[in-house]
């Protein structure tokens, strides 16, 4: 509420003399403006916000940090367990599983039946190959020791050849290639290269075992001997793969050895035999020496 101006006395009017102190004389009713027939003017003030307040922000460095307080941290009150549809009286609709579409590589169009193969390269001395077959390319930089996946292929023949990476062929063979799963392997041989095909047969594994073959592709040891748990592979030929063998999944040691020194284990390898898997281990030259052997075990699934 606005104060009133006090408003200075002139000599005359200072008197100790009370002005009427009991009211006796009643005031005249005089109305001043009754009507508001005269205005005050309009003043607005600061129109254009010229002077603007000072800006004064609230704790602007976050000095002052809110309490936290977690609701029901302990999870004292739990909200009420309602199954959803806890009789399966609504099902969800069916929806038909579709395959997946797995091409037929290097397939005419009169196949009739589809086998599968995958590429191997085991021979020593050697850069990267690519492999062709039937004019098209199958694998480009194969080394030693690696091996391909296995992709579809028409039954009957097929040309394989066998080129370095710079071009340069060095080995173009025809090879029948079957309905079932096969592993074409280059290999060393008396005049440089060959390829071999092994039959990549199955083997029936159960809940709790595996099974496990060997394969000797090593041109300059000859016969080989392997031997893994309380079972034993003798004398298995070159580009031979000896019959699969049951075992129980676990850990095992595998020792190879050349027929011609059967006491003399050249290399042993530690294998993990999984449950329903087979298991290939292609004895491999890493030089040409007689007594360089080295293993290569690869793990399939049939079922």
């Amino acid at each position: 509420m606005n104060e009133f101006e006090s408003l200075p006395l002139t000599a005359a009017q200072i008197s100790e003399e009370q002005i009427d102190p009991g009211f006796s004389v009643p005031p005249t009713d005089n109305n001043i403006d009754p009507d508001f027939s005269v205005m005050p003017p309009y003043e607005p003030v600061d129109p254009d916000f010229s002077v603007m307040p000072p800006y004064e922000p609230i704790d602007p460095d976050f000095s002052v940090t809110p309490p936290y307080e977690p609701i029901d941290p302990d999870f004292s009150v739990m909200p009420p367990y309602e199954p959803i549809d806890p009789d399966f009286s609504v099902m969800p609709p069916s929806y038909p599983i579709v395959p997946p579409y797995v091409p037929c590589l290097f397939c005419s169009n009169n196949q009739w039946v589809r086998g599968s193969i995958r590429l191997l390269n085991a021979a020593t001395g050697y850069n990267p190959f690519s492999i062709w077959i039937d004019g098209r390319l199958a694998s480009s930089r194969l080394g030693f020791p690696e091996i391909t996946r296995y992709n579809q292929i028409s039954q009957g023949y097929h040309v394989f050849t066998v080129a370095g990476t710079n071009g340069y062929t060095y080995l173009r063979k025809s090879l029948y290639v079957g309905g079932g799963m096969a592993t074409v392997a280059i290999i060393n041989a008396p005049t440089g290269l060959d390829l071999t095909v092994i039959e990549d047969t199955t083997c029936p594994s159960g809940y709790n075992s595996a099974c496990f073959r060997v394969c000797n592709l090593a041109y300059y040891s000859g016969p080989v001997n392997a031997a893994i748990g309380n079972v034993y592979f003798n004398s298995v030929p070159f580009k031979d793969a000896a019959s699969f063998s049951s075992f129980n999944a676990g850990s095992y040691l595998l020792s190879v050895s050349r027929s011609a020194r059967p006491e003399t284990t050249l290399v042993t390898t530690p294998v993990i035999l999984n449950p329903r898997r087979i298991y290939t281990a292609y004895v491999l030259n890493w030089n040409t020496s007689p007594d360089t052997i080295q293993t290569l075990v690869v793990e399939d699934r049939r079922n």
